[in-house]
């Protein structure tokens, strides 16, 4: 039997002012073919479809295309929602997607037995327990004169009694049948990207321990961290990471799928399939010659235009080196690459980290977090009061966001 495990694909993610659709177009024709060359019997997508609560109607487009493609093939689909989805969006065509062998799990009923699929197809026997983004909310109830370690502690805990009544269940429902775990959520220890600062901030304060996964799973399928990895010294507790780049810090890194199989009721490989990118991110950094200089010779094997991250770095501040800026932007308008984000910094005059947001910074290219990030540093604000108030804000903007996609979708059922 084969499995695979993929996560994190933020469809409608924007890497500055670039729309990475066509690079998620890319990626999902590439897998289709995988899922097909390979007779795949299980395919497992750990969380974060959409990059937004809200997905615009391209994204949407690519996610149903894909599951279109999927429906003469014989294998299982199971998704699981994530953080950045809308549990409402993943759910609302559950019921029939349940009848063309997809599985979708958008939030927990708090019922861990809605979580669990059994796959039994005369071919294929397997347990699927499909445990989605487990919310502060779902997990605990807000007592009155509790502590932030004390929330922090019930949310630990929250987490392990699910995943340990989830497989408690399994063990008695389904005797010697193989049984593999979703999750997304962040365990301990794992590496983060430059795409996911909050989860470094904020997550590592809640973070679930890897040992305290059930001994009753036989490998667990994780999404939320864009880097693969292994979790502690199991090979089989895994992170695939996303299959494409979504910041310039991961222009580096490795991007996969995970390729699962079980012999015997066994896992008895897990095997790294490299995802061919469609794309190159290129960071071009130095004085205003040395750019125009290394932008002249860049070339890209891929068939995407690349995107360039352009940094330029000059001694002393003139009004002439500012129109040689905006002429060198101007230049390569047309160029066969993508000037993704142009910064001009003089070294002189190193300005503070309120004047290099105002001068240097467009809104539209920062995060909320880090929009938020920059409001208490302004305020002088650190420590734990740090960390207590961005891990309010993240609650905050999860809340309104759902509730928003919530009204959306009320307001078009009507």
């Amino acid at each position: 039997m084969t499995i695979l495990h993929t996560a994190d694909w933020h469809l409608g993610k924007r890497l500055y002012r670039s729309d990475l659709r066509e690079d998620h177009a890319h990626f999902l024709n590439w897998l289709a073919n995988e899922v097909e060359q390979r007779q795949a019997d299980v395919l497992l997508l750990s969380g974060d479809v959409f990059d937004t609560t809200n997905p615009n109607d391209g994204s949407m487009q690519l996610y149903y295309q894909f599951l279109t493609r999927m429906l003469p093939l014989p294998v299982t689909i199971v998704i699981t929602g994530g953080n950045h989805d809308s549990a409402t969006k993943l759910n609302a065509p559950r019921k029939l997607l349940h009848h063309l062998n997809i599985h979708v799990v958008g939030c927990t009923t708090g019922d861990c037995t809605d979580e669990v699929i059994r796959l039994d197809n005369g071919s294929t026997d397997l347990v699927v327990a499909a445990v989605p983004y487990l919310r502060d909310a779902d997990l605990r109830q807000s007592i009155s004169g509790q502590t932030y370690e004390d929330r922090v502690e019930a949310l630990r805990m929250g987490i392990r009694n699910h995943y340990e009544r989830t497989a408690d269940y399994c063990a008695q429902t389904f005797n010697n049948v193989p049984v593999l775990a979703m999750g997304h959520l962040y365990v301990n220890g794992a590496a983060v990207s430059e795409s996911e600062r909050e989860i470094h901030a904020i997550g590592g304060q809640a973070a679930f321990s890897s040992e305290h996964f059930p001994a009753g799973f036989d490998y667990v399928a994780l999404g939320h961290i864009h880097m693969p990895q292994r979790v502690g010294s199991s090979d089989t507790v895994r992170y695939s990471g996303s299959p494409i780049p979504l910041s310039f810090g991961e222009r580096d890194q490795a991007h996969q799928l995970l390729a699962i199989t079980l012999d015997n009721g066994r896992v008895t490989t897990v095997e790294s399939v490299p995802v061919p990118q469609a794309r190159a991110l290129r960071h071009v950094s130095g004085t205003l010659d040395e750019v125009r200089e290394k932008l002249n010779t860049l070339t890209s094997p891929h068939p995407l235009p690349a995107l360039v991250e352009v940094l330029v770095e000059e001694d002393n501040e003139s009004l002439t080196t500012r129109m040689h800026f905006d002429q060198l932007q101007r230049d390569y308008r047309d160029a066969p690459f993508i000037l993704a984000k142009t910064r001009l910094l003089f070294r002189n005059k190193r300005k503070s980290l309120a004047n290099l947001f105002a001068a240097e910074t467009h809104l539209v290219d920062l995060t909320h977090t880090e929009v938020f990030e920059h409001r208490l540093t302004l305020s002088e604000v650190g420590g734990d009061e740090r960390t207590q108030l961005l891990d309010a804000y993240e609650q905050l903007y999860r809340m309104v966001t759902e509730q928003s996609a919530s009204a959306a979708a009320s307001s078009i059922s009507r």
